[in-house]
């Protein structure tokens, strides 16, 4: 499961001063392909040189690229801190303040053109090679496999840059001069989105299945079930809406436009693209390896019975879920690592404490938690926690007030936990877990066949596909499981089927990094955008005038809460033995409900601490979450031990208004005036500035970015 660290002489790069702060996609010039592929182990060790540049410089999992840009910015995820405290949350908040050829993650930009160029240097050693040009080309072999996935991780790479950036420089050679790099000019997506289809569909039938071979078993290599995820992928953003500079004159439907920032566009020929990747997630999901999760073996079943979960735990047991087609490797004890510290739950604890220090970049609007799930989604509280840890085995609420860790910045991710890790040896330190990152899962890939289908007219298949993913989320034994799974999918069509998958992505996909890109190709950015601060609008006027706020689902969200500390000592006496609970089906009026509702929380029973430090070993006691109290009922609980603690009241209390519709507030770069103006939303981010000094003006921005 851990990567390997590869440092070999003929993989050395050969480094051009000038070249250095443009692009990293250098090569060496004396690269002997005849001498480096004699053997497939030495292919294959070329190729682990490249999955490490994956993992270490491309930030597509980490904070060179997700933190700031993919995961964040959508109508349910965002970041902690307010958006005026730095510039990262710029492109985020869609530009509050005039955009900068600085606002964008330049590492990411440099370390996703180096792992290019390491990919360019083995695909035409590959090409050069004669052992390579006398296999056999109508089946796998170790070779074929080998060369597609220096392909697949090379069309990885474009896929993020073009969604992310959009036009971008297109090497697809080594660089062994100036000459190379110094007449590069940037090239339009689309050119490099089907220049990358046609590759992968070339490489995709010479590759092995997941699971087949020695170097398949791990999900940390890229299958042929990866190419043809990656297919689908590729061909949905190519097919879907897009931002356009302001002089694209080329075919396709505008949908919306803005004099710097850009056109949205969609070609007039999409469902070519939706037919494309509909061809390859077939194969995918119904002849692949991959395995959707949808049963759970743990004991006890009244704490687990959540598959969902089960497929997050897996890897904070350093295992593979069968879900998984690739992950992102990283390595335990020796390197920084973000999940749980920036993608997890959060944790006010220091560098070393139980747990440590867990940011929790990714939090999650109010919106999404209280009013888009239904209340027995098995997702939501896998997906979302109200609560963090203290570092001292303690349980605690976690703060609307903007900020980080537990201090502040609302509801957070809960796909990972320290305290959820079954061997805490590399979690009592921050950012050293080594649990490495998904990038693509089954569930995913069906809800975009579902989506092929759907928008291709055939609503039966698509129906079927929503199905699988929609009846894993709710308790089969639950009396409304038919009403909640069969009954409402088969009640939609058309219009209304395809919106359904398009809310299951959103539920199933929570703080992984798909949904702004995902409306982004739906071309429904802006529209969700202003739909969040209408929603917003709504709760922080209500919470101003009444103290609290319905949802349309019926869920409530109040001013304040009550909570009461709980030792694990009085919580065994009550009859919960372990702190660290999972699902809970316990009405109301049982004792335990306010230590199981929500699911998914507490804190670990296991921490071992030295004796110079004291673990607390409490959790949390809630009540009033999603109803809030009678006066007679505070009254009782606060006789019974609990707090009242403030909730909702912080969401309005702070002057400067961060949770509301203004320029540092929600989405500050696109207000409602802009959606009414049928203005483009700015999502792309600046190819850098020293790119474009390099260039002597060849490469240069556009949507209102500036060029230094």
């Amino acid at each position: 499961m851990k990567r390997k660290i590869i440092c070999l002489s003929f993989l050395s790069i050969l480094m051009f001063s000038s070249c250095q702060d443009y692009l990293e996609v250098q090569s060496d010039s004396k690269y002997d392909s005849e001498f480096v592929f004699q053997s497939v182990s030495e292919a294959d060790k070329a190729l682990l040189g490249a999955y490490d540049l994956l993992s270490v410089e491309s930030g597509i999992h980490s904070n060179r690229l997700f933190y700031e840009v993919t995961g964040v910015g959508s109508d349910i995820e965002l970041g902690p801190e307010l958006t005026s405290n730095s510039g990262r949350y710029n492109g985020e908040n869609l530009y509050f303040k005039p955009p900068t050829a600085t606002d964008n993650p330049p590492d990411a930009w440099n370390g996703m053109y180096r792992t290019i160029g390491r990919c360019n240097v083995i695909i035409d050693a590959f090409e050069k090679n004669a052992a390579y040009i006398a296999a056999d080309k109508t089946k796998p072999s170790d070779l074929t496999h080998l060369y597609g996935e220096a392909i697949a991780i090379r069309a990885t790479m474009y896929f993020e840059l073009t969604r992310n950036w959009g036009d971008v420089i297109y090497f697809t050679k080594p660089i062994t001069s100036e000459a190379d790099y110094k007449e590069a000019v940037v090239t339009d997506r689309s050119i490099i989105q089907e220049g990358e289809l046609a590759n992968l569909i070339k490489v995709e039938p010479l590759m092995y299945k997941l699971n087949t071979k020695a170097n398949t078993t791990a999900a940390t290599r890229m299958t042929q079930e990866y190419v043809q995820g990656l297919i689908g992928r590729l061909a949905l953003i190519r097919g879907g809406y897009a931002l356009r500079p302001p002089s694209y004159t080329g075919d396709g439907e505008v949908l919306q436009s803005h004099p710097t920032r850009g056109k949205m566009v969609r070609r007039s020929d999409y469902k070519t693209y939706y037919t494309m990747a509909n061809t390859y997630l077939k194969k995918l999901v119904y002849s692949g390896n991959a395995t959707l999760v949808t049963t759970d073996s743990r004991t006890p079943s009244a704490k687990f019975s959540n598959p969902f979960q089960a497929v997050f735990q897996a890897g904070m047991d350093y295992k593979f879920s069968p879900e998984m087609i690739f992950e992102v490797s990283q390595i335990a004890g020796v390197t920084t690592t973000e999940r749980p510290y920036a993608f997890g739950r959060p944790s006010g604890g220091g560098g070393t404490a139980y747990p440590p220090k867990a940011y929790g970049q990714m939090r999650f609007f109010p919106t999404y938690y209280f009013g888009m799930f239904d209340n027995k989604d098995l997702r939501r509280d896998v997906t979302v926690t109200t609560t963090g840890l203290g570092g001292s085995a303690d349980e605690k609420m976690i703060s609307f007030k903007k900020g980080s860790t537990i201090a502040g910045g609302g509801l957070s991710l809960n796909k990972w936990d320290y305290s959820r890790m079954t061997d805490k040896t590399n979690a009592i330190k921050q950012r050293i877990t080594g649990i490495n990152a998904p990038y693509m899962r089954l569930g995913d890939m069906i809800l975009l066949l579902a989506e092929t289908y759907s928008v291709l007219g055939d609503d039966a298949n698509a129906k079927a596909e929503l199905l699988k993913v929609r009846k894993r989320a709710f308790l089969s034994t639950d009396p409304e499981y038919t009403a909640k799974t069969t009954t409402y999918v088969n009640s939609k069509s058309g219009a209304t089927l395809l919106a359904a998958i398009q809310d299951e992505r959103a539920f199933e996909l929570g703080g992984e990094g798909q949904r702004k890109m995902d409306l982004v190709r739906w071309g429904l950015l802006g529209k969700k955008v202003n739909e969040l601060q209408s929603q917003m609008t709504a709760m922080a006027d209500a919470l101003r005038a009444s103290g609290s706020y319905t949802f349309p689902n019926g869920n409530v969200i109040s001013d304040y809460i009550y909570t009461k500390d709980v030792k694990l000592t009085d919580a065994q006496a009550l009859g919960l033995n372990d702190i660290l609970t999972g699902n809970t089906y316990v009405s109301e009026t049982d004792p335990l409900y306010p230590l199981l509702f929500p699911g998914w929380r507490g804190t670990a029973t296991d921490w071992v601490a030295p004796s110079t430090t004291t673990l607390k070993k409490t959790m949390l006691a809630i009540k009033g979450l999603f109803k809030p109290l009678t006066s007679t009922e505070a009254t009782a609980a606060i006789a019974a031990g609990y707090k009242k603690v403030n909730y909702g009241v912080d969401l309005v209390s702070d002057v400067t208004k961060p949770w509301e519709v203004n320029v540092n507030g929600v989405f500050g770069g696109y207000l409602p005036a802009d959606f009414t103006a049928n203005y483009s939303p700015l999502y792309l981010v600046a190819i850098p500035a020293e790119t474009i000094r390099v260039s002597g003006g060849k490469v240069s921005n556009n949507y209102g970015f500036p060029n230094q």
